[in-house]
């Protein structure tokens, strides 16, 4: 089965990468300079004359607090370029996979979201998303799947657990929110979801996150607590509560968007990783722990 992967050298499109071949899946992954999503006339280009067995969207515009300074920027490759690729899988024809965010929610309802729940962006790079996923909507009706993820972290690119393990050793205190409540997902498990969702002949809107729901304070203190052996003998920071109003940003972000995985775990005939279980390998992987 062949893959075109957009968005290949970032975290997810990494992990998806390492593990497709094992998978017996043939990817190509063009980089920014070969193509750019968007411009329809080389996304078209690009598509057609890789003649894929499904597309997956992992380029995104993901500078959360950026992007509401280039507002601009973030829609043109959120939205537009979403959209671009749509409709070229729409005339190739092939089977598109596009990822999207929990930032297409308030984070409101204080319980885990479902893929229906009312949907109410509170940033320009939640809006972008929303407006790229109802982009693909219109395109390709329920025949594409698109795939909410949250706290994403893996080996690339920057990430909470990434810059966690770095300010634990560089600090002697850390302040962390413990008013906001995700479900953290390691990228190689949301990876190998990806490509067992690219086996499937169907579509919609799955939630795709590793099990669990945790503040962000609790999750910073079992990285800590996680990779204390690296640290021996050195000097760890503290970690001490916060809360969201204190930690002023430029973007708002959900108060309560951890997933109910029911969807997903019914389509895939498996339950999702717990999230301490994917932070474990992860550690394991580049080790830490």
């Amino acid at each position: 089965m062949k893959i075109l992967l957009f968005g290949g050298a970032g975290q997810l499109g990494h992990e998806i990468r390492k593990r497709a071949s094992d998978l017996d899946f043939e990817t190509v992954s063009p980089v920014a300079k070969e193509v750019d999503i968007t411009e329809p006339d080389q996304v078209l280009k690009v598509i057609s004359g890789c003649r894929p067995d499904v597309v997956i969207n992992c380029a995104a515009y993901t500078a959360v607090d950026k992007a509401e300074e280039e507002s601009a920027l973030a829609f043109k490759i959120n939205r537009d370029g979403a959209r671009n690729i749509a409709i070229a899988c729409s005339k190739i024809p092939t089977r598109f996979i596009h990822v999207s965010t929990d930032y297409v929610f308030d984070g409101s309802l204080g319980r885990p979201l479902k893929e229906d729940d009312p949907k109410n962006p509170i940033s320009v790079y939640g809006r972008s998303k929303w407006e790229g996923e109802e982009a693909v909507r219109d395109v390709l009706g329920e025949s594409a799947f698109i795939v909410r993820t949250q706290a994403l972290y893996g080996q690339m690119g920057v990430n909470f657990v990434q810059t966690m393990l770095k300010l634990i050793g560089d600090r002697e205190l850390v302040k962390v929110v413990e008013d906001q409540w995700v479900s953290p997902t390691w990228a190689g498990w949301l990876g190998e979801a990806l490509l067992d969702l690219a086996r499937l002949q169907s579509g919609g809107t799955l939630h795709a996150s590793c099990q669990g729901t945790v503040s962000w304070y609790d999750f910073a203190c079992e990285i800590r607590r996680l990779s204390e052996g690296q640290f021996e003998g050195r000097r760890m920071a503290v970690i001490e509560r916060t809360t969201a109003n204190s930690f002023a940003r430029p973007a708002k972000r959900p108060i309560y968007s951890a997933f109910d995985t029911t969807k997903i775990c019914s389509v895939l005939g498996r339950p999702p990783m717990k999230w301490q279980e994917g932070l474990r390998l992860f550690l394991g992987e580049i080790g830490i722990a």
